[in-house]
Parts: structure tokens; C-alpha cells; sequence
């Protein structure tokens, strides 16, 4: 029987949204300083009005060694899902649990800083890893090949393009090799070859035991490499099971009432690809 290493638990996060400033500043401003002197305890009751759920009573469950994709429409909550899920940020309410290390490639430059160099950057995450140094030595050349910037690893990360530090940030993520793996939008920065290259390296990631959840607007990619797939659609888990049912579900949300395929029309007319983003 396989062993669940990632599990969510009614996950919800509330964002509590800022007033408008009209009218009387001093007024404004007094009252929200009066709001800061008052110590609240969330119930989940509060009024509505000025609160964003980008999370509401999520739940799932990821077996060791499985490729879980997570797909939706910009907004629907994944990154807020997978920041959950990495721990930089906390749940509003609700659980999620994950067995081992945990390496998370959330946005392009994310985990590096931007004043050390390449090097630097990749001995940094794998003491966050809680990598020895000597571990660290044995993947370094590797990582750096794979990477492709060798010229570039002395140079301040701050200069890197986008596509450097995806680069970057995936080898060191796929080579210091933590139990858990989350990657959002990895293949959308980096020509072809890189893309086939990482699709390759998640596949062969798995095949030792370790598990990746994937976050992708490319509907191909997720086809690929992922067994499973979850749909997120307002911050609401609406459907969880294989990866070509799930895509399809998810298709069919984004048909207008009219009835019309967007995603047809966008591969049967390749200029109107700009036109209709992100699906």
C-alpha cells in the first residue's frame, strides 16, 4: 500500500482586505488606529464584507513517488495553496501535513538572494535543506552543468535573467533532492530544450520514491507527467482524480455560455494565442 506523504485538511486562508481611504483622512486614519489598539480573535465570523477567501475547506491527499498536478485559472488559489503547503505561509484555519524535507520552486527567484552570486545561492538553500557542506560538494558540478550558466555562477543573482534563475533554482531543487517537491510555473520560463529536459528529470525524480506536486497553465506538460490532478476554482477543490478526466473538467469550465471552445479556437487560430491567456 502506498504511504500518503502529503495530506490537506479543510485548508482555508482569509485575506483581510484594506478600507478605501475617501473623505476625512484624520478620520480614516483614527479609526484604523483604534481598530490596531483592539485585539481580535478570528472566529470565522466575521463580517464578509472586506474579507478574500482565496482558500476555503481544501482537501486532498498525495502518495509517495506520485507526480500531483494542480491546475485552475489565475486567481483560483494555487500559488496560496502551495505557499500553504511549503510553510511560508500559515492556513487562516485546517491542517496540512508533509512527510520529509520539503524543496519548493514557487515563483522565478524565489529562495535565492539576490546580493550572493550562483554559488552562493545554491550552498544556501542546501544548508535550508539542512544539507552538510560536504553533500553539497559531491552535486555542486552537477548542478551547475545542468543549469547550462557556468559562466555566470560567480555573478550576483540580482543580474540573472528569469530564465537564468529557473534554471538555477530547478537543478539545485532537482539535485539536492528533498522527499517532497513543489514546482509552480517551472516549464514556463526556459526555451525547449530546457522544458523537455526538466519534464525528464521529474519523471526520473519519481521513480526513486520522491513525490512533486506541479502547478502549470500548460495543459500538455500536466498531461504528461502528472497522475493525478487536482482543479482549484475559487479557492474550492472542484474535482481530484486522473490527469486526463481532471484536464477535461477543467476545459469545460472555461467554455463560455455560448458554448464556444476557447482552447479549440486558440489551437485552430495560433494568432489569437496572445489574445486568450493563461488556459
Amino acid at each position: 500500500m502506498s504511504n500518503t506523504v502529503v495530506s490537506a485538511e479543510n485548508l482555508a486562508k482569509v485575506y483581510r482586505l484594506g478600507p478605501t481611504i475617501s473623505g476625512d483622512l484624520r478620520e480614516t486614519l483614527t479609526d484604523q488606529i483604534k481598530r490596531l489598539g483592539r485585539r481580535r480573535t478570528y472566529t470565522g465570523k466575521r463580517d464578509g464584507s472586506n474579507e478574500h477567501w482565496a482558500l476555503r475547506d481544501v482537501g486532498f491527499e498525495v502518495v509517495e513517488g506520485e507526480v500531483f498536478g494542480i491546475i485552475g485559472r489565475n486567481g483560483a488559489g494555487k500559488s496560496t495553496l502551495l505557499k500553504i503547503l511549503s510553510r511560508v505561509s500559515p492556513p487562516t484555519r485546517g491542517h496540512a501535513r508533509m512527510v520529509g524535507r520539503v524543496g519548493a520552486l514557487l515563483e522565478v527567484g524565489t529562495g535565492f538572494h539576490p546580493e550572493l552570486n550562483g554559488r552562493e545561492n545554491t550552498y544556501l538553500n542546501g544548508a535550508i535543506l539542512g544539507m552538510t557542506r560536504r553533500e553539497i560538494d559531491r552535486v555542486y558540478d552537477s548542478i551547475v552543468e545542468y543549469a547550462g550558466i557556468q559562466e555566470f555562477m560567480e555573478m550576483p543573482v540580482k543580474r540573472y535573467s528569469s530564465g537564468m534563475r529557473v534554471r538555477l533554482g530547478f537543478a539545485i531543487a532537482a539535485h539536492l533532492r528533498p522527499e517532497i517537491l513543489i514546482l509552480d510555473e517551472v516549464l514556463a520560463v526556459g526555451d525547449v530544450e530546457f522544458q523537455r529536459k526538466s519534464s525528464r528529470t521529474i519523471l526520473d525524480y519519481t521513480r526513486g520514491g520522491h513525490t512533486v506536486l506541479f502547478v502549470s497553465h500548460n495543459m500538455e506538460a500536466v498531461r504528461t507527467i502528472c497522475s493525478r490532478t487536482l482543479v482549484l476554482d475559487k479557492g474550492q477543490v472542484t474535482f481530484v482524480g486522473p490527469t486526463d478526466q481532471a484536464i477535461e473538467y477543467y476545459q469545460e469550465s472555461l467554455r463560455p455560455a455560448d458554448g464556444t471552445n476557447l482552447l479549440k479556437v486558440r489551437r485552430d487560430n495560433p494568432s489569437l494565442t496572445p489574445l486568450i491567456a493563461n488556459v
